[in-house]
């Protein structure tokens, strides 16, 4: 299970790498934008169970200004940088989202498809454990999406997803010490984002040297497991050849 989880995530890092895992560069301007912005950041402090909160505030990603290679990108460098932690990889992520400003155009970055691919690959491919998710300010208009993909996604971690009315509510179920000031916290959240992006900044060379180190001979490959096509995380990632992995990993656990 280990072997195909691995070779699942380095045949999606080589087949996307230009999308939203190679050439990672906090100092990007348009990096830098969405950072100053807070579109996604990680929080500095870790939970009682020594976890880290990613915050993510969709709604201040313009779908004008911005198209859906950036926030591939962006997420790309933010989980990457944080799985290279691994007390990160063993204890896994907590999730806080923010919906608010998100309307139809944000739904209309990705096609259904792709939008299914990315749900189910980011379960499955990527070696992330996604303990808790709290979602706080859903407007009803995108509540049929959001309802959508949680058809798309494993019971487990449906479980583990939890919608509030409130950000009061969802304080009853994530410590606010955590979260930016502007959600209840104690930092502002101008100063977490600037301790996020030295972060990011402190190994971005690790991300440059994965893109030599971390891939795969796509060729040796179905095309429906190079296109991360949901049928081929069914029947052994599509592989042709058991001799193909090139490469280092530093450790992979299974959840």
């Amino acid at each position: 299970m280990a072997e195909e989880a691995l070779e699942r995530y380095l045949l999606l890092r080589t087949t996307y790498g230009d999308l939203a895992f190679t050439k990672l560069d906090p100092k990007n301007p348009t990096m830098q934008e969405l950072l100053n912005l807070g579109y996604l950041f990680a929080t500095p402090k870790r939970d009682a169970l020594g976890r880290r909160v990613i915050v993510a505030r969709p709604g201040v990603f313009h779908p004008h200004k911005f198209n859906n290679s950036h926030m591939l990108q962006i997420h790309g460098m933010t989980y990457e940088t944080l799985m290279e932690d691994e007390e990160n990889q063993v204890r896994g992520f907590v999730h806080f989202n923010d919906g608010a400003g998100v309307s139809f155009p944000h739904l209309t970055l990705f096609t259904p498809k792709e939008a299914v691919r990315i749900v189910k690959n980011g379960e499955r491919t990527l070696p992330m454990r996604h303990k808790e998710v709290h979602i706080i300010n859903c407007h009803p208009s995108v509540k049929y999406a959001l309802e959508f993909g949680f058809n798309l996604v494993s019971e487990k971690i449906r479980k583990r997803i939890k919608l509030y009315s409130s950000i009061e509510e969802a304080h009853k179920h994530i410590d606010k010490s955590l979260l930016p000031k502007e959600y209840g916290g104690e930092m502002p959240m101008a100063e977490m984002i600037d301790l996020w992006k030295k972060e990011l900044e402190g190994n971005a060379h690790i991300l440059r040297k994965n893109d030599e180190l971390l891939r795969v001979r796509p060729e040796l490959f179905s095309e429906s497991a190079r296109e991360g096509a949901v049928r081929a995380l069914k029947a052994n990632c599509g592989r042709l050849d058991q001799d193909i992995m090139a490469g280092s990993f530093r450790k992979l656990t299974v959840d």
